[in-house]
């Protein structure tokens, strides 16, 4: 796990613009793009913690009074992720399609990346959020599949209650873990995060077909994955559909098929680096690169790192 902290500024000094444009950056980069929007005179500040478990996100915000709108268009330029929040202070209220939700102490909120509309927090808000790539989450039953938007409160749910003690356990434990114990409490979290995905789904009315056609199609592609090029015609044939119909299904959530299949490779040799002794050529053959070269930068482009690096800083095998 690494961790860094940044104090952007405090409420009764100027806000500098760099300081304004760091804000916005870890909403971005953490979170999602959105138009953020200052309430009242005061620029943007606040303080951000950041921990990456993994391939996982966990950020520790304390939000200034703000408002934000994300558009279609915004929103199918960011990764396909799964975004949870806490909240131990303050409020966040959110709107799409026609729905309110308020994420306050006591809650936890479960939304797609690909998620449109707007937000307001009306005071200072202290948070916690977790972003997970759909690519890590894909091997976890989640049942019918993943909610645009899902409000749980503690008090009534014990896998959300569950969910937010283990979060915030996570701090106190870190620290003394081993590579391979962080690996585990990663794997843990999407466990938790599955079931309750899965154990609300009556919550989630989603009946569609193409969100529906496009979560099968990519479930067969994850089974598929280490058979060799996985190519639309497969894919159409597989469900009985036309190749334009696959070609709509994805780009109804802004993806293509390639798009998709890079992200499951690239997910599926960063397990192998992290889990296995496998040679890094190996792993590059294994999951369709052409040699260790272009697996190199794919891989440093997703993760920042090279496999080499990425293995000696989170691999345990």
């Amino acid at each position: 796990m690494t961790l860094t902290h940044s104090i952007l500024n405090r409420a009764e000094l100027p806000v500098p613009e760099e300081v304004d444009s760091r804000w916005r950056r870890a909403v971005r980069d953490r979170l999602v793009s959105v138009d953020l929007r200052p309430i009242g005179p005061v620029a943007l500040y606040g303080s951000v913690q950041e921990r990456n478990l993994g391939d996982l996100l966990i950020t520790d915000w304390i939000c200034p009074p703000v408002e934000g709108i994300r558009g279609r268009n915004v929103a199918r330029r960011d990764d396909d992720a799964l975004l949870l929040f806490t909240a131990s202070a303050g409020r966040q209220i959110t709107e799409m399609s026609g729905k309110a939700v308020v994420l306050r102490p006591g809650t936890v909120l479960i939304m797609s990346s690909r998620t449109t509309g707007q937000f307001v927090i009306p005071e200072r808000l202290t948070k916690r959020t977790v972003k997970v790539p759909m690519t890590a989450l894909s091997p976890f039953d989640t049942g019918d599949g993943i909610p645009s938007c899902l409000l749980l409160e503690t008090a009534r749910n014990p896998l959300a209650n569950l969910f937010q003690d283990f979060l915030s356990s996570i701090d106190r434990h870190v620290v003394r873990m081993s590579a391979a114990e962080i690996e585990g409490t990663r794997n843990t979290l999407l466990v938790l995060i599955a079931s309750m995905i899965r154990s609300s789904q009556a919550d989630v009315g989603d009946s569609d077909l193409l969100p529906l056609l496009r979560r099968q199609m990519e479930a067969w592609i994850v089974t598929h994955l280490a058979g060799g090029a996985i190519r639309v015609a497969d894919l159409a044939a597989s469900h009985k559909v036309a190749s334009r119909t696959v070609h709509r299904a994805f780009a109804s959530t802004g993806d293509t098929v390639g798009s998709v299949v890079r992200k499951h490779r690239l997910a599926a040799a960063r397990g192998d680096l992290v889990n296995t002794n496998n040679s890094i050529a190996a792993i590059a053959h294994r999951w369709g690169y052409c040699d260790s070269s272009h697996f190199g930068r794919e891989f440093r482009r997703e993760f920042s790192l090279s496999p080499g690096d990425y293995r000696e800083a989170h691999g345990f095998a």
